[in-house]
C-alpha cells in the first residue's frame, strides 16, 4: 500500500504525521512538503523508512485583504500542478493531510487525480487551509467537535504514555532531588515564556527548571537548564512533576494522556484563537490551569505553584480523558480507505477488460 502524506509550516501539522507515520507499518510512506520548517523534520526520516520526500512551492493563506491574495489563484495553480507531477509518478493508494498551505494542493491535485483523501484537524476550530480543503477531501476528520462536516476520531499525537523517568532526568541532566518544571512554547510563542521564567527566579527555589527554548533561541539564565529541541519527549513528560506550555491542541493532549498537570497560556497575537478555544476545552475538563498572556508576568509563579499543588485532582481528570488518543483509528481509517480504493480499482479493470 502507497501513502503519501503532506502538511507544514509549523510543527502542529507535521509531528501528528510523524506519529501516524510510526503506524503505518508494511506500506510505502511517501511525504509531499515544501522547502520549510517540515523538510527538516521529516528529510532525516527518509533513512528511517519513508521512501522520498517530495518538494513543492506553497504560499501562505492570508486571512486579511492583501494584494498578495490577488496572486494566491495562480500561485496556488501552480503548486497544484507541482503536487500532481508527483502524484501521478507515485501512484498512491490514499492521500492524507494534516493542513498547513502545503497539504491544499496536494488535496486539490489528489480531487482532480481522483486519488482518496483524508484530512484532519487538530484544533477545537478549522484553519483556513482544511477548511476549503474539506470541499475536495473524501473523507474529514477531526479531533473535537469542530465542524458539523467532520467525525470526531481524536487527537493525533505519539504514544507519550511510556516515558522513562530517569532517561528523562538524565537527559536534562537534572538528579530528580526537587520537582521538575518543564517549559516549552513551541516555536513561535517560545520567548515570551523563556522571558518570564527568567523573571520569575522564586520558581527555582521549589523546582529545578527545564527550557525547552525554540529553534534559534537561548535564555540569560544562570538557573535553568536548556536545549532548543529534543526528541524524547516522552521521556521528558515522565520526567516532568508540572509543564508550562501554549495551547496546541497536540501538546495539550500528549501532557494530559502522559498525565502531566499544565499552566497553559494561550498564543494569541499570533494565531487566529484556536489556542484559545484549545486551552478552554482541556480547563474546562480540568485537565490544566489557564493563564491568560497579559497575567503572564503578575501570575505565572502563582499558576504554577497551584498546578503542582493540585496535581492529583488534575491527574484524574487527565485520567478521566480516554477518547483522547486518535492515531491508532486514524490508522485504521487510512487502511479501510486505501482497501476500498483498490477494491474499487480492481472491479474497474475487470470491467474493462470484459
Amino acid at each position: 500500500m502507497k501513502i503519501v502524506f503532506t502538511g507544514g509550516g509549523t510543527a502542529g501539522h507535521v509531528t501528528p504525521n510523524i506519529a501516524l507515520i510510526d503506524k503505518m507499518k508494511n506500506c510505502d510512506v511517501y511525504y509531499i512538503g515544501t522547502n520549510g520548517m517540515e523538510k527538516d523534520i521529516v528529510k532525516p526520516l527518509v533513512e528511517q523508512g519513508i521512501v522520498e520526500y517530495c518538494t513543492i512551492t506553497a504560499h501562505k493563506l492570508r486571512r486579511k485583504l492583501s494584494l498578495e491574495n490577488l496572486l494566491l489563484p495562480f500561485r496556488l495553480c501552480k503548486s497544484v500542478g507541482e503536487a500532481k507531477k508527483h502524484l501521478k509518478r507515485i501512484a498512491p493508494d490514499v492521500i492524507f493531510s494534516k493542513g498547513g498551505y502545503v497539504g491544499l494542493p496536494v488535496t486539490i491535485a489528489g480531487k482532480q487525480l481522483g486519488i482518496p483523501t483524508v484530512i484532519h484537524e487538530s484544533d477545537m476550530s478549522p484553519g483556513l487551509a482544511n477548511r476549503l480543503s474539506a470541499k475536495f477531501a473524501d473523507v474529514y476528520l477531526s479531533a473535537f467537535d469542530c465542524d458539523k462536516r467532520a467525525q470526531v476520531a481524536g487527537v493525533l499525537v505519539r504514544d507519550v504514555t511510556h516515558g522513562d523517568r530517569q532517561k528523562g532526568l538524565a537527559a536534562m541532566g537534572l538528579d530528580g532531588a526537587k520537582p521538575v518544571l518543564l517549559v516549552t512554547g513551541g516555536s513561535l510563542g517560545a520567548q515570551a515564556l523563556n522571558d518570564a521564567i527568567c523573571r520569575c527566579k522564586e520558581l527555582a527555589d521549589r523546582f529545578d527548571i527545564f527550557v525547552i527554548t525554540g529553534k534559534n533561541k537561548r535564555i540569560d539564565c544562570s538557573y535553568v537548564r536548556q536545549t532548543e529541541f529534543v526528541s524524547n519527549m516522552p521521556d521528558l513528560f515522565a520526567a516532568a512533576d508540572v509543564c508550562l506550555t501554549r495551547a496546541g491542541a497536540n501538546s495539550l493532549a500528549e501532557l494530559t494522556l502522559a498525565r502531566v498537570p499544565f499552566v497553559t497560556v494561550p498564543l494569541t497575537k499570533q494565531s487566529r484563537g484556536e489556542q484559545v478555544q484549545n486551552a478552554e476545552w482541556f480547563v474546562n475538563r480540568g485537565c490544566g490551569i489557564l493563564l491568560h498572556e497579559d497575567n503572564l508576568e503578575s501570575g505565572l509563579c502563582k499558576a504554577i505553584n497551584a498546578a503542582y499543588d493540585n496535581r492529583t485532582a488534575i491527574q484524574a481528570k487527565q485520567r478521566a480523558q480516554k477518547d483522547l488518543y486518535g492515531t491508532d483509528k486514524v490508522a485504521d481509517i487510512l487502511r479501510r480507505t486505501a482497501k476500498q480504493e483498490r477494491k474499487a480499482a480492481q472491479s474497474s479493470k475487470r470491467k474493462n477488460n470484459m
